[in-house]
């Protein structure tokens, strides 16, 4: 069984290539899972995400949240 990662470290590989995809504001891990932030529900960028993050770390559980965009302020 392969090594369980780090949820600090699972976001340290997964969020530049995440943040990447259309569609996708940003990465957090609020209560220790990851969560990725979407601008909008949708099925199309959900699977992005899901087919990067299970090339990188198979079988990772994310959760996800619909944000829209997040601006500077």
């Amino acid at each position: 069984m392969a090594k369980e990662l780090d949820p600090l470290e699972l976001k340290r590989r997964l969020s530049p290539l995440l943040l990447e995809i259309k569609g996708v504001s940003g990465i957090g891990l609020p209560g220790g899972r990851l969560t990725v932030y979407l601008e909008a529900d949708d099925d199309k960028v959900r699977r992005s995400v899901e087919k990067v993050a299970s090339e990188v770390a198979p079988g990772v559980a994310l959760q996800f949240q619909v944000t829209g965009p997040f601006r500077a302020s």
